[in-house]
């Protein structure tokens, strides 16, 4: 019996068959011995679109088993890492050195290189440093039917034809398996000080976020107090920020602010940690840009309230990036009902519905609504080319 196999969506499935390799090598050789089946990439499994999550009919392909680590280039900064390499690894091994890798998602003891690339993930640092694509030199990734490709290069300097390593950012295992990935790590990061700002009212602190961001903040985090229920349980609204110096905040009686620790994050990232025992939900990772989020973010949560449908907010606010988590007793139909408008507030204020934690299963059939005629061209058109069998996973 093969095992059940789920990640933080909610979803489980069990595979067809399940195959672990330990090299790209024998990776390739199993696809080559099995050309017509079709197949689910997994690792950590820490995402929460179920993006990982086999169908009965798929064979599931476990690469956390590629794991080397190692620098390509130490004096410059460059290492080359297996996709199963978890970031908690891999930062150890970086800031053992003179560098540091800013890319640091609330997962980072499950989440997997790979893994990140593939959904092309971010972290709180992301603000400051952007998410992962920017740090990729080279790939190399196996085709569902055996090839093995290497896309980009190993010079931080190329101007040679399209960047071709930028289609597997962010392709979530639909075009083919990234098995290697050569990574430009930075600088050690300096000290920073750290702040909490607190409100009693959630919309005064969406309205203070484009104010922080002229202080050039290293990450802005924000929640509401039904979020902070499952961390400090504190009875009231918060903004967690990081700046290299002591800013001029001029903040008026509204807020509440204090000087803290590093350890203050803590209160942000056990939310996402500690939701996951509470009830089914559905997260949406909705990103507007900046000048509009707190009024989209502010239309969706009314909207919620209308339909009597419980919810947090929390995320990552300088980068107009929140996680909308909508809780379900034994109504989960209840949220196909709202969907559309949910989305059509989203469309209304430029916004995206996905902001780092990807498609998956879960956004597919919203996906397909809200692509454009021209991108579902140019995704076919890789498809056909890297997949043409179909027997990797599709966005649409």
């Amino acid at each position: 019996m093969n095992p059940e196999i789920n990640d933080y969506s909610g979803l489980s499935g069990i595979p067809l068959e399940v195959f672990s390799p330990t090299s790209a090598e024998q990776l390739s050789e199993f696809l080559i011995q099995n050309p017509s089946k079709s197949f689910r990439i997994g690792a950590g499994r820490s995402g929460v679109s179920g993006g990982a999550v086999p169908l009965p009919h798929e064979c599931y392909l476990d690469v956390s088993g590629l794991k080397q680590l190692h620098w390509y280039d130490e004096a410059s900064g460059i290492v080359r890492c297996e996709a199963g390499v978890t970031l908690d690894r891999l930062l150890a091994f970086i800031q053992a050195s003179a560098w540091d890798f800013p890319v640091i998602p609330g997962s980072k003891h499950e989440a997997t290189v790979g893994g990140m690339v593939a959904c092309h993930g971010g972290g709180p640092l992301s603000l400051k440093y952007g998410k992962i694509g920017n740090y990729i030199l080279a790939l190399d990734v196996v085709l569902a039917n055996g090839e093995k490709i290497q896309c980009g290069g190993t010079a931080t300097k190329i101007s040679q034809g399209i960047q071709d390593n930028s289609i597997w950012i962010g392709s979530e295992g639909t075009l083919g398996i990234i098995t290697s990935i050569m990574l430009k790590c930075i600088p050690k990061m300096p000290p920073l000080r750290y702040f909490r700002i607190a409100a009693q009212e959630f919309s005064a602190l969406l309205e203070l976020v484009p104010n922080l961001l002229q202080f050039d903040p290293y990450l802005l985090e924000i929640a509401n107090q039904d979020a902070l229920h499952f961390s400090s349980k504190a009875k009231e609204h918060v903004i967690w920020a990081a700046f290299l110096s002591n800013p001029p905040l001029v903040i008026n009686p509204l807020f509440t602010v204090h000087e803290a620790t590093s350890d203050v994050l803590h209160e942000r990232f056990s939310i996402g940690h500690n939701l996951q025992a509470y009830k089914p939900f559905v997260d949406l990772d909705v990103s507007f840009p900046v000048k509009v989020a707190a009024k989209a973010i502010l239309a969706l949560m009314q909207l919620l309230r209308e339909k009597s449908l419980e919810h947090i907010v929390f995320g990552h606010g300088g980068d107009g990036n929140y996680h909308i988590h909508v809780f379900f007793d034994d109504n989960l139909q209840a949220w196909d009902q709202v969907q559309i408008e949910f989305d059509n507030i989203i469309n209304l204020h430029h916004g995206f519905i996905s902001g780092e934690h990807g498609i998956g299963r879960i956004h597919k059939h919203r996906l397909a609504q809200q692509i454009s005629p021209w991108r579902k061209k140019i995704y076919l058109a890789l498809k056909s080319c890297l997949d043409p069998n179909h027997q990797l996973p599709s966005f649409i």
